[in-house]
């Protein structure tokens, strides 16, 4: 009686294991339908990073993040709301529905996949070391006595803690205006940022002396959704293809970075698939 019952417990939980996962299955095939019945898509953005997302002085959204989700909206035919994010809750938002896209500058790095869905990239941009021209910084290793400043748990982040490993002069903050504002003020003598960073730097010190010191990697980047979503990753795919065939990509990477031509995206990245697998 017992291995009968043993039986027909495990049969029931297979069967009820696959039904919900088909129940799952559906649920996402009916995202990309609910958010055109419901007219409107949460898509998380920087708010002091710019200029890929930031807020002018009318209190808009604006930036090369913004720019690309407003056509995500012009093409799904719906309302852009956008949600304003911390670097370190951009995953969290995602995870919890505060989002239904994450375009905050998402970097896209295999331990990231694991959680997230990334699309191809639309965007891109090199990880760096910024100093005053007085430190010779030819290698990490020259920075080691430095006080370094990083947003928490940004790209930045892992590649200085990895190189140097978690020594106390590593200053975190909460989110890229502060690093930078600590780089300027003094409070640290150089700062793991972006190539954009520059241009932020000499809107608020106009006349300093900070340069690029050293490229740990190029990072790209990609509109992310929640694993399994298949029909709105697929959606995006087609979508960011068609936005760099028509030159509407490359408009906003001119407008933004500056640059008259689009980067070459790479077809594929270790570790991080572009549709769901």
């Amino acid at each position: 009686m017992a291995g009968k019952f043993s039986l027909r417990s495990i049969a029931f939980t297979l069967v009820a294991g696959v039904s919900m996962a088909l129940a799952s299955t559906a649920v996402q095939a009916q995202t990309l339908e609910k958010i055109k019945s419901a007219g409107v898509i949460r898509i998380g953005v920087m708010g002091e990073q710019a200029p890929w997302g930031s807020i002018d002085a009318s209190g808009q959204n604006i930036g090369y993040d913004v720019d690309v989700a407003k056509l995500i909206g012009e093409e799904m035919g719906v309302k852009v709301e956008f949600v304003p994010n911390a670097v370190s809750a951009r995953i969290p938002n995602l995870l919890t529905g505060k989002v239904d896209l994450q375009m905050a500058v998402m970097g896209m790095y295999p331990d990231r996949a694991k959680a997230v869905q990334f699309s191809k990239p639309y965007a891109g941009l090199k990880i760096i070391l910024l100093s005053s021209t007085k430190n010779n910084i030819e290698k990490i290793e020259d920075a080691k006595d430095l006080r370094i400043g990083v947003p928490r748990g940004a790209a930045q982040d892992k590649s200085i803690t990895t190189l140097l490993g978690d020594v106390p002069n590593i200053r975190r903050f909460d989110d890229d205006s502060s690093n930078m504002q600590a780089l300027v003020s003094g409070q640290v003598d150089a700062i793991g940022g972006n190539t954009t960073y520059k241009i932020n730097l000499d809107k608020a010190a106009p006349g300093n002396d900070f340069e690029q010191k050293l490229v740990f990697n190029e990072q790209w980047m990609g509109v992310t959704t929640k694993l399994g979503d298949s029909e709105i990753n697929a959606w995006l795919n087609q979508f960011i293809d068609k936005i760099k065939a028509d030159g509407r990509l490359e408009a906003i990477n001119k407008k933004w970075l500056g640059e008259d031509k689009l980067p070459n995206f790479p077809e594929k990245l270790e570790g991080v698939p572009f549709t769901v697998e």
